[in-house]
C-alpha cells in the first residue's frame, strides 16, 4: 500500500499580508469584471481562486476568517475602503508640473499677452493628456462606482467610513495640485483673484475633469475634437470639452501682479 505525497504548502504568511493580498486581488478582480452593485460580487472563495490562478497562492477559509476579518461583510468594507482611498494625484500633479515645463521653456513671459498664450497652450495639452489618464485609467472606474454607491446610500452607517476615504482623497488632488497651480502661475506673473483661492481652482477643475471624463466613457464624441482657431495665424487646434473649460477656469480665477517682471528660468 502505497501513501499519498503529503501536499505542498506554501510559505507562512502573516496576517497583514494576507490582507494586503487580498485587497489588491479583490480591486484587480473589480477593475477586471466591474462592481456591478456594491463590493457583494468579490468574495472569499473568488479571491482564493483569483490569487491561486494568477499569482500561485493558495489560500483558505482559515487564513482570513476569524483571523483577520470577522465575516466575508467586513472584508468587502475592507475592499471598498481600499478603493476609496486610492490617490493617483501626485504622478498626475508631476506629469501636470512636466508638460508645464515644456511649455514655459518656449513661452515669451516678457508680455502679458504671451503669458496668457503659455495659459493657452498649457489648457490645450493637459486638457488632453490629463482626460486620458483619467479615463485610461484601470482603477478609476471603480472608484467612481464606489463613490456612486456611497453617495446612494443615505443611512448613517460604516459606509461613513467609505465616505471619510472619499473625502481624503479628494483632500490629496486638492492639495497637490494646488502646490502645481501655485508653482505655475507665479512663473508667469499670475495670481488668484481674491477671493478666490488656487485651492478653490483646483476644487473645480478636478470636477470639470471628472465629469468631462465620465461623459468621454459614454460619449466621446462630444469632449473631444472641437475645432477652434487657436493655432498660429488662425489655425485650427483640436480641443478637449475639459482643454476648453479649464482656460475659462483659469481667465475666470487668475489676473496678472501688477508690475510683474520674469526672472531668468533656472531649469
Amino acid at each position: 500500500m502505497t501513501s499519498k505525497a503529503p501536499i505542498p504548502r506554501g510559505p507562512r504568511r502573516s496576517p497583514e499580508e494576507i490582507r494586503r493580498l487580498m485587497i489588491a486581488a479583490a480591486i484587480q478582480m473589480l477593475v477586471e469584471e466591474g462592481l456591478g452593485v456594491g463590493t457583494e460580487r468579490v468574495t472569499f472563495k473568488g479571491v482564493f481562486e483569483h490569487l491561486e490562478t494568477q499569482q500561485g497562492i493558495r489560500l483558505h477559509y482559515a487564513s482570513a476568517l476569524g483571523r483577520i476579518w470577522a465575516n466575508q461583510h467586513e472584508f468587502q468594507r475592507d475592499v471598498a475602503l481600499a478603493v476609496a482611498s486610492i490617490d493617483s494625484s501626485a504622478a498626475e500633479s508631476e506629469a501636470t508640473i512636466a508638460g508645464f515645463l515644456n511649455i514655459l521653456r518656449k513661452a515669451d513671459r516678457s508680455t502679458p499677452e504671451g503669458r496668457w498664450r503659455a495659459i493657452n497652450r498649457f489648457c490645450l495639452s493637459v486638457g488632453e493628456s490629463s482626460l486620458n489618464e483619467l479615463v485610461d485609467s484601470p482603477t478609476w472606474p471603480v472608484w467612481v462606482s464606489i463613490w456612486a454607491v456611497s453617495m446612494s446610500n443615505p443611512e448613517p452607517s460604516e459606509r461613513d467610513l467609505v465616505r471619510e476615504a472619499l473625502t481624503k482623497s479628494y483632500e490629496g488632488l486638492t492639495s497637490n495640485f494646488e502646490f502645481a497651480f501655485d508653482w505655475a502661475i507665479s512663473l508667469l506673473g499670475l495670481r488668484a483673484k481674491a477671493p478666490l483661492t488656487t485651492s478653490q481652482l483646483s476644487t473645480a477643475v478636478s470636477a470639470l475633469a471628472e465629469g468631462c471624463g465620465l461623459r468621454d466613457r459614454l460619449r466621446r464624441a462630444d469632449i473631444r475634437d472641437i475645432k477652434l482657431p487657436t493655432g498660429t495665424e488662425g489655425r485650427r487646434e483640436s480641443w478637449t470639452l475639459f482643454g476648453i473649460g479649464l482656460e475659462a477656469l483659469c481667465v475666470h480665477f487668475l489676473e496678472e501682479i501688477p508690475g510683474w517682471e520674469p526672472t531668468p528660468l533656472d531649469f
